[in-house]
C-alpha cells in the first residue's frame, strides 16, 4: 500500500508545455503589506517603520501620504526627499530606505500547511513548500479511493476516443451510402479527439474509403465487361442462326422446284433430292446448336447480372448495418460517459463535459498568481522558480512533490532580487 500511496504521487509537476508563462526574475518593487525603515539625518521625528497601506502609500508625519506600492526602493526614496524639501522645509535632506519586512507569500492547495509564509530574498517555489510543510501525503485510506479516480478518469477517455472515432465511422459510412468519393469528418468528432489523434483517425477512414469504393468499382466493372461479353456472344449468335434460316429457305426453294419438275416429269429422282434432304437436316442441326448456345449465354448473362445486383444489394447492406452499429454504439458511449461522470462525483471528483477531450488538457503543475505585476499573472512554476513577495503558490491537489524539469525551450528563472 505505501508503495502504491507513492504511484498517486508522482504526477504534480509534469513541464510538459503550457500556454501559462516561465516565472522570471523582475525588479523588486514594494506592494501593500510590506513595512520599510525611513531613516532621516538629524530627524528623528520624520524616521521610522512604516508599513505600506492596502491603497498602496506610506503614511509619514507631517509629510502625509506618500505612493509607494508599484515603485523600487530608490523611487521611494526620491520622492521622500522631494516632499520633505516641500512639505517639511528641510534643504538638504539625507534619506535611506530600507526594507524590513515584505508582504508574505500565501501557499494554497495540496500542502500540509497552507497559509502565509514570511518572505526571504532569494526564496524559491521549493523554499515555500518547505515551510508549509511540503506536499500532503496520500494517506492509506485514500490510496483505493484515488487508483478508482484513476481508473474511472482512463476509462472516460477511452470512452471519448471511441466516441470520436465511432462518430468518424458513421460519417464515412453515410458518404458511402450516398455514392460520394469523399467525406468531410463530423465537427463533433473535434469535441471527443485531441488534433492529431483527429486528423490520424479520419485519414485512416478515408484511406478505408478509397480501398472499399475502388474493389467495389472493379467487381462492378468486371461484371459489367462480362456481361458486354456475353451480349456479343448472344448478337454474334443470332446472326449466325439468321443466316442459318436464310440457307434453310434456299434449300427449301430449291427442293420445291426439283419436285415440281419431277411432278410434270421433266426430271427423274436423282442424288440432288437426297443431297438436298442431307443439307437440309444439317441446317436444322446447325440451327439447334446454335439456338443452344444462345440459351446457355443467355443464362451466363442472367447469372452475371444477379450478381452484380447482388453485390449492389450486399453492399447497401454492410452499409445499413455498419451505420446501425454505429448508432447503437454511440449510444452504450454515451451512457458510459455518463456511468463515469456520475461515478466520480460521488468521488468528488470532476471532469470537463463530455466534448472536451480529456487528453488534450494540460498536466496538473504548480502555478504561482503574481499579483504586483500588471496586470496580474498567472505563471507556471517548478521548483526553482523565484518568487516575489505576496506571490500566491497553487498547489495541484492531485499532484506529488514538484520536480525540476522546465517545459522543452524554456529557461530556467534567476532567483528573485
Amino acid at each position: 500500500m505505501i508503495r502504491l500511496a507513492r504511484l498517486c504521487l508522482t504526477t504534480l509537476l509534469l513541464a510538459l508545455g503550457s500556454s501559462y508563462e516561465i516565472a522570471a526574475a523582475e525588479p523588486f518593487i514594494l506592494g501593500p503589506g510590506d513595512r520599510v525603515s525611513v531613516i532621516v539625518h538629524r530627524r528623528a521625528d520624520l524616521s521610522g517603520e512604516f508599513r505600506v497601506l492596502p491603497g498602496g502609500a506610506l503614511s509619514l508625519p507631517f509629510i502625509g501620504t506618500v505612493p509607494a506600492a508599484g515603485q523600487s526602493i530608490e523611487e521611494v526614496r526620491e520622492t521622500l526627499m522631494r516632499r520633505m524639501r516641500d512639505d517639511a522645509s528641510l534643504l538638504d535632506p539625507r534619506v535611506s530606505v530600507e526594507v524590513v519586512e515584505l508582504q508574505p507569500v500565501l501557499v494554497a492547495g495540496n500542502v500540509r500547511r497552507p497559509g502565509q509564509v514570511p518572505f526571504q530574498y532569494g526564496m524559491t517555489v521549493a523554499h515555500a513548500l518547505a515551510a508549509a510543510g511540503g506536499p500532503r501525503r496520500i494517506e492509506l485510506e485514500e490510496v483505493g479511493a484515488r487508483v478508482e479516480v484513476f481508473r474511472l478518469r482512463e476509462r472516460f477517455r477511452q470512452s471519448q476516443d471511441a466516441m470520436g472515432l465511432m462518430l468518424i465511422r458513421q460519417a464515412r459510412l453515410a458518404a458511402e451510402a450516398s455514392g460520394a468519393e469523399e467525406f468531410a469528418p463530423p465537427v463533433a468528432a473535434a469535441r471527443f479527439l485531441p488534433g492529431e489523434r483527429l486528423e490520424q483517425t479520419v485519414a485512416a477512414e478515408r484511406d478505408i474509403m478509397r480501398r472499399r469504393n475502388a474493389g467495389f468499382t472493379s467487381l462492378i466493372s468486371m461484371l459489367d465487361a462480362q456481361a458486354a461479353a456475353f451480349n456479343d456472344e448472344i448478337r454474334a449468335l443470332r446472326e449466325q442462326n439468321e443466316s442459318k434460316d436464310r440457307e434453310a429457305a434456299l434449300l427449301e426453294q430449291e427442293r420445291a422446284y426439283v419436285a415440281d419438275l419431277m411432278r410434270q416429269g421433266l426430271t427423274a429422282r436423282d442424288s440432288r433430292v437426297v443431297q438436298l434432304a442431307r443439307a437440309a437436316v444439317q441446317v436444322e442441326g446447325e440451327r439447334r446448336q446454335i439456338l443452344a448456345f444462345i440459351a446457355r449465354a443467355r443464362q451466363e448473362l442472367a447469372r452475371v447480372e444477379q450478381t452484380r445486383s447482388h453485390t449492389e444489394v450486399q453492399r447497401q447492406l454492410e452499409i445499413t448495418t455498419g451505420l446501425k452499429e454505429a448508432e447503437d454504439s454511440l449510444t452504450g458511449l454515451r451512457v458510459a460517459l455518463e456511468e463515469v461522470r456520475a461515478s466520480l462525483a460521488q468521488l468528488h471528483e470532476t471532469l470537463p463535459p463530455d466534448d472536451v477531450p480529456l487528453g488534450s488538457r494540460a498536466a496538473p503543475m504548480i502555478t504561482i498568481m503574481r499579483v504586483r505585476s500588471s496586470p496580474p499573472q498567472r505563471i507556471m512554476a517548478h521548483s526553482d522558480t523565484p518568487l516575489m513577495p505576496g506571490d500566491l503558490v497553487e498547489v495541484p491537489l492531485d499532484g506529488s512533490e514538484p520536480g525540476r524539469r522546465l517545459a522543452s525551450g524554456a529557461q530556467p528563472a534567476a532567483p528573485a532580487q
